[in-house]
């Protein structure tokens, strides 16, 4: 209830209940999304070996175009059914979805299994985030709705803060699966504010006029064109999402020519069944009509600024983790606030980094390869060396690695999955200063001793296992009080039992070997003392660490916590268009600039430069629908506008992953990706102002 002023003016109304229960309920659904999205680059394309997926950039872009989506083209949908059916119903049914969701996304490592979760996690937050938004509309009045929303845009970014740090310190820390599960936490806690202090608000659920799902559906098409429309341009946005290296680009634009063609081709049989029966038809036997043309094209307009948008959470955190030196950054944290918080913005799991260094060492250190080509033809004895007193006995095991460039670089670039950044020089001399070790094999008992445990293997565990344990023991007997303790596995010697074991298994299935050639094929196998790698993954920690990316790219929630408001204050009196240009040039800018910043303060400033951009645009963008949309229709437009971000993530996830895939990785030219991403927005700027003055100007929106 409002009252009004002594100046004839309402007073400002106060937030009900529910008003804040919703902003609650939103910083911790947003501390699970961005949680885990901010990261999401780096979980889809890290080193498996550090417990990521190990997929490609390509794959990544496919996953963040088409999960994302779905995800802002549902709410409409979504919105519209939580009207009919009620708030409090659709929220629980969201949570429910989402808290499993979550969990599942790491528990999946296929494409198609985290396809699928991550798919699940869409479905949820689309039905969540009308609702959310609802609320706050319906708790708010003329009085006081710019303050709410003001508010609520404030907690969205609150918990687009707070989610990125809490997720880096728990992947580094203590794995990739705590993340996901902090996610389910957070939503999980979600059902405390839902079932103790949320209050339904009136929507239509609460009324005696209560649409059915067919006028509910059917009401989704009326801003845009009807079905057949729909299914032409979904049509087109398939085959947009399937295109990459099965389907060629040029295969996928072909495609859509004839589908569009086919589509006109039935659109004339229809129109002229239409003029012989004298009416028109209905449903999917009508010919295409498109909606509102001019509003469409608004949409179409400004995914390409969402599509420039997106590339801080996509794009960005793997080429900060792939190209960017952000020592710089660690120095000055440890100038200016000291070691200690140094250590935690640029944390390194060591565990994990001795796991990779004591890999390298296995892998090129051993000699099982010249081993079992010997085996297969038959000379082995000529270099046995692992039976005492035999004359031609020749010992083929190096006392350092033997490396080179080429051995070097690909470990360079496996090493920034670890949060470390070694120069290849110095990462050459380093690895070929460890000192290798050989198993000490007496005789041929060590080779009959495994003989003897294969041929009895346990039905739960297969001969890999077997070999990979066995090798575990040796070492470990030799050095008890140095295990590299692995929090993951809880395997000390884990890096002997993927590549290794995997190899003894398979000759010894090609070859039934003797204990004398097992005990020779045992010989080949090299590791480094604990300590070593140990030592060496404390120094490449102490002298390369890296800031996560994630807190990187925080940067621009963070200065939108901090000067939102001001900024809203001070744009207040320009035109929404005027604005939304300015912003989309400044956020264009911030995003081109990319292309020249590869140590860590230039990529701060970068992404801070972009993000004043996107507080002048984002709230503008929403604003201008809402002036230029016919004023009994705000509403159904303002709903309408997620699509634009669904158009924007579509566009954006796939363009990341191409261009990345061709331009940074396979290149090595970044630059010209982040230009290609500036253009783009200095691009949607100049159109917007042609629609404005050629389309808008003339006849209104309608």
């Amino acid at each position: 209830m409002t009252s009004t002023s002594s100046s004839g003016k309402k007073a400002r109304s106060k937030f009900p209940q529910s008003f804040w229960v919703a902003n609650t309920m939103e910083i911790f659904e947003r501390l699970a999304w961005y949680g885990f999205f901010a990261v999401s680059s780096l979980y889809i394309t890290g080193s498996v070996s550090e417990g990521a997926l190990g997929f490609t950039s390509e794959q990544r872009g496919t996953l963040q175009g088409i999960v994302p989506f779905i995800l802002y083209l549902l709410p409409v949908l979504f919105g519209a059914l939580g009207d009919r059916f009620g708030y409090k119903k659709t929220f629980i049914i969201a949570y429910s979805t989402l808290v499993p969701a979550y969990y599942l996304l790491g528990q999946f490592t296929t494409f198609g299994g985290f396809f699928i979760a991550f798919l699940f996690v869409a479905v949820g937050a689309a039905i969540f985030k009308p609702v959310v938004v609802g609320t706050v509309a319906r708790t708010t009045d003329e009085t006081n709705s710019s303050m709410g929303f003001g508010i609520f845009y404030m907690m969205v970014n609150v918990g687009g803060f707070v989610g990125p740090v809490v997720a880096g310190i728990v992947r580094v820390k203590y794995g990739w699966n705590y993340v996901f599960l902090a996610s389910s936490f957070w939503i999980a806690c979600n059902f405390i504010w839902l079932l103790f202090f949320y209050k339904e608000p009136t929507t239509e659920a609460a009324g005696t006029q209560k649409r059915s799902i067919k006028q509910v559906l059917s009401g989704l098409v009326e801003v845009l064109g009807n079905g057949r429309f729909f299914i032409m341009i979904f049509g087109i946005l398939i085959l947009f999402m399937i295109g990459g290296r099965r389907f060629t680009w040029t295969m996928i634009g072909l495609t859509s020519a004839g589908w569009i063609i086919l589509n006109m081709l039935i659109d004339i049989l229809l129109r002229a069944r239409e003029s012989k029966i004298g009416k028109k038809s209905t449903g999917l036997s009508a010919p295409m009509r498109v909606g509102n043309w001019k509003f469409a094209l608004y949409l179409l307009i400004l995914s390409g600024f969402w599509t420039s948008f997106n590339q801080i959470f996509l794009t960005h955190p793997e080429f900060i983790r792939d190209f960017v030196e952000t020592n710089d950054m660690v120095v000055t944290a440890r100038n200016w606030f000291g070691e200690e918080f140094a250590r935690d913005l640029a944390a390194v799991n060591e565990d994990l980094l001795g796991e990779q260094v004591g890999q390298f060492v296995v892998e090129h250190g051993n000699t099982l390869n010249a081993r079992m080509k010997a085996l297969q033809d038959g000379t082995y004895l000529a270099a046995f060396d692992t039976i005492r007193g035999n004359e031609r006995a020749e010992t083929i095991n190096s006392a350092t690695l033997k490396l080179t460039d080429q051995d070097i670089k690909p470990f360079v670039r496996s090493l920034y999955d670890f949060k470390v950044r070694v120069p290849a020089d110095a990462l050459l001399r380093s690895m070929s200063a460890i000192p290798l070790e050989s198993l000490p094999l007496k005789d041929t008992g060590k080779g009959k001793a495994l003989l003897d445990q294969l041929k009895s293997v346990p039905a739960e565990k297969t001969s890999q296992d077997v070999i990979a344990g066995f090798l575990d023991k040796q070492v470990s007997e030799l050095y008890p009080s140095e295990s590299l303790g692995n929090n993951n596995t809880g395997k000390p010697y884990s890096y002997f039992s993927a590549n290794i074991a995997g190899r003894i298994d398979s000759v010894q299935k090609a070859r039934k070997l003797d204990e004398q050639q097992m005990s020779y094929l045992l010989a080949g196998v090299v590791f480094s003392v604990p300590r070593a790698v140990k030592d060496q993954a404390h120094a490449f920690a102490e002298e390369y660490r890296q800031v996560n990316p994630e807190y990187i790219i925080n940067i621009d929630a963070g200065a939108i916590v901090i000067f939102q408001v001001l900024i809203s204050w001070l744009i207040g009196f320009i035109a929404p268009l005027t604005a939304m240009v300015i912003g989309i040039v400044i956020a264009a800018v911030g995003i081109g600039m990319a292309a020249w910043t590869y140590t860590g303060w230039l990529v701060t400033l970068a992404i801070t430069i972009f993000a004043f951009g996107e507080m002048i645009a984002s709230p503008k963008s929403q604003e201008y629908v809402g002036r230029i949309a016919p004023k009994q229709k705000v509403a159904m437009y303002m709903g309408y506008y997620f699509w634009a971000v669904a158009l924007g993530n579509i566009f954006g996830g796939r363009l990341s992953g191409e261009l990345y895939g061709a331009l940074a990785r396979d290149a090595g030219r970044p630059d010209i990706m982040w230009l290609i991403f500036g253009g783009l927005g200095l691009i949607t700027a100049v159109i917007l102002i042609v629609f404005d003055r050629t389309v808008l100007r003339k006849g209104g929106m309608e």
